[in-house]
C-alpha cells in the first residue's frame, strides 16, 4: 500500500480516537488490515502472481531491494503527494487535532518505516531476529497486484482516502 494512503487513514484514525496511544496503536493495526486489501505499490511492477499470502497465495516476486529508478520516482511522487495532503490537512484543521493527526498517521507507517525501507529494513532484519520475525508477520498480509491489475489496486486505495479525507473534514 502506498505511503500516502496509510499517512491518510492512520490520521484519521488519530483523530477519530483522540487518544494518543489508542490512535498509534489502531494506526498500527490497520496498516496490516489495509495490506490485506488489494493494492498497487512498487512491487506490482515486480508481482508474477497476485494475491495474499493469507490465502495461501505463493507469491514469486524480484526480490524486494532490487529498487530500480521507476521505483525511486513512485516513492517520491508518493511522499510529495502524501506530504501535501498531509500538510493540508494541517492547514485546514484546528490546532487541537493535530498531535492525534499526527500520532494516527505515525502509527499507521510505522510496519512499513521499519520493514519496507529500501534504505535500512534489509539491515534491521540480518541484525535483530525480533525484525525477521516481523518481517515474515508483515508479508503475511500483503496483497500487492500486479501491474495489469493496476486499476483495481488504485481504486482500493483512493476509496480509503476519500473515506478518511471526509472524515477528516467533516
Amino acid at each position: 500500500m502506498l505511503f500516502t494512503t496509510h499517512t491518510i487513514v492512520g490520521a484519521a484514525i488519530g483523530v477519530a480516537t483522540k487518544n494518543p496511544a489508542l490512535g498509534f496503536a489502531a494506526g498500527f493495526l490497520t496498516h496490516h488490515i489495509m495490506d490485506s486489501l488489494p493494492h498497487f505499490d512498487q512491487g506490482s511492477y515486480r508481482a508474477i502472481k497476485s494475491g495474499p499470502n493469507y490465502l495461501n497465495t505463493k507469491i514469486d516476486n524480484v526480490p524486494e531491494f532490487s529498487y530500480i529508478k521507476r521505483d525511486w520516482i513512485m516513492l517520491l511522487i508518493d511522499f510529495a503527494l502524501g506530504g501535501t495532503l498531509f500538510l493540508s490537512l494541517l492547514a485546514l484543521l484546528p490546532i487541537d487535532v493535530w498531535f492525534y493527526l499526527i500520532i494516527g498517521a505515525l502509527g499507521c507507517l510505522m510496519p512499513d518505516i521499519i520493514d519496507s525501507s529500501p534504505l535500512w529494513s534489509k539491515k534491521l532484519r540480518t541484525k535483530y531476529k525480533l525484525i525477521t520475525k516481523y518481517h515474515k508477520f508483515h508479508k503475511f498480509f500483503h496483497w500487492t497486484v500486479k501491474k495489469n491489475q493496476a486499476f483495481l489496486g488504485a481504486t482500493t486505495q483512493i476509496s480509503l482516502i476519500i473515506i478518511s479525507l471526509a472524515y477528516l473534514l467533516k
